[in-house]
C-alpha cells in the first residue's frame, strides 16, 4: 500500500510560499539584468561606430543608462538571494521540527501503550506546535461515535440532475467518553484544566483512538466524578474543522472604468486660469497632484495650459 502523503502545516505552507516567491524575484531580476547588459553594449558599439560627436554622446548615454540598471538589477538580486538562503533555511527547520514533533508524538503513544497504566490508548495532543508533555491519554468507558451530517433539500429536483447540487456536507463530529486519572501523582485535575484550556482557546486538536482524526476543536466538554480518588470522567465532542486556503489576486482595471474625475452629481470647484497660472502652482495651492489636475481636466501636455479657461481644481 502507498504511504499517504504528510499534509503541510501553516507554517509549512508560508515557509514554501515566501522561498517560491523570491525564487521568481531572481530569476525575474537576473532576466532584467541580461537584458540590460546586452542593451547596454550594443548602444556602446554603436557609439564606438558613431559617425559625429553629438551621435556618439547619445549612444553612450543610452549604453551608460542600460549599465546602471544593470548593476542596480544584480544588486537586487544578490540581496534576495541572501534572502533566499535564511528563507531556505527556515523552510527546512520548520519542516525538521514538524516531523521531529510527529515522531516524538508517536514515540510517546507508543511507549505508553507498552506501560500497565490505568489509561488507555486514547491520546489527545494538538495538531501543531505540541510536544510529547501535552499529550492527554485516556481510559475508555464507553465506544467512540463518528457522526456526519449533510444538508439534503426536501424540494423536488430535476430528473437527472446530479444529487451533489442538492446537497451540501454540514459537519462531522466525534464523540467520547473516559477516564483520567493518575493514582501515584494525582494529577488529574491538570490535565482537566489542559483540556479546558484548548478547550477555551479553540486549539485545533489530534485525536487518536479507535478513531484517528487530525483537525479537530472540541465543541463540547464536561466531566463528572466517578467517587474514585483522583479520577473523573469525561465527555468530549470534537468537530472536525476544514481548513480553506485563500488567494487574493490584485487585478487591474481597465480605463474606462476609472473614475477619477467623480461622478456628475458630485460638487466641485472650477476657477479661471489666469496669465502666469500653472499645474505646479495650482496643484500646490489646492492640494492636488500634477497627474490628477491633468486628467480631469484632460490636459494632454501639462505645461501648457491656457488663461481664460476653466480649470477643475477640487
Amino acid at each position: 500500500m502507498a504511504k499517504s502523503k504528510r499534509k503541510k502545516t501553516t507554517a509549512e505552507h508560508r515557509a514554501s510560499r515566501t522561498v517560491k516567491s523570491l525564487k521568481s524575484q531572481i530569476d525575474k531580476a537576473y532576466s532584467t539584468a541580461t537584458k540590460a547588459r546586452a542593451e547596454s553594449n550594443t548602444y556602446a558599439r554603436m557609439a564606438k561606430d558613431a559617425k559625429t560627436a553629438a551621435a556618439k554622446k547619445r549612444y553612450q548615454t543610452r549604453s551608460d543608462n542600460w549599465h546602471k540598471v544593470y548593476k542596480a538589477k544584480m544588486k537586487r538580486r544578490a540581496a534576495l538571494t541572501k534572502e533566499l538562503k535564511a528563507a531556505s533555511a527556515k523552510k527546512q527547520l520548520v519542516t525538521k521540527t514538524k516531523e521531529t514533533d510527529q515522531a516524538a508524538m508517536a514515540s510517546a503513544i507508543q511507549e505508553h501503550a507498552k506501560q500497565f497504566t490505568n489509561e488507555g490508548n486514547m491520546a489527545i495532543y494538538p495538531t501543531e506546535n505540541g510536544g510529547t508533555s501535552d499529550i492527554v491519554f485516556f481510559a475508555p468507558v464507553n465506544t467512540e461515535s463518528e457522526n456526519n451530517s449533510s444538508n439534503i433539500t426536501s424540494w423536488p429536483v430535476d430528473k437527472g440532475a446530479p444529487r451533489s447540487s442538492y446537497a451540501r456536507f454540514t459537519s462531522k463530529t466525534i464523540s467520547i467518553d473516559g477516564l483520567i486519572s493518575d493514582s501515584e501523582t494525582g494529577d488529574a485535575h491538570s490535565k482537566w484544566v489542559k483540556l479546558r484550556g484548548w478547550h477555551s482557546n479553540h486549539t485545533e486538536l489530534t485525536f487518536k483512538g479507535d478513531i484517528y482524526y487530525k483537525h479537530l476543536i472540541m465543541s463540547e466538554l464536561n466531566r463528572q466524578f466517578t467517587g474514585f480518588q483522583n479520577t473523573m470522567q469525561v465527555s468530549i465532542t470534537f468537530t472536525f474543522v476544514r481548513a480553506a486556503e485563500i488567494t487574493i489576486s490584485k487585478k487591474r482595471s481597465s480605463k474606462s472604468s476609472k473614475t477619477l474625475a467623480g461622478t456628475r452629481h458630485k460638487l466641485y470647484t472650477a476657477i479661471t486660469i489666469k496669465r502666469g497660472d500653472t499645474l505646479w502652482g495650482l496643484s500646490n495651492k489646492y492640494g492636488k497632484s500634477v497627474k490628477w489636475l491633468a486628467k480631469v481636466n484632460h490636459i494632454k501636455n501639462p505645461n501648457l495650459i491656457y488663461a481664460g479657461r476653466k480649470i477643475r481644481v477640487r
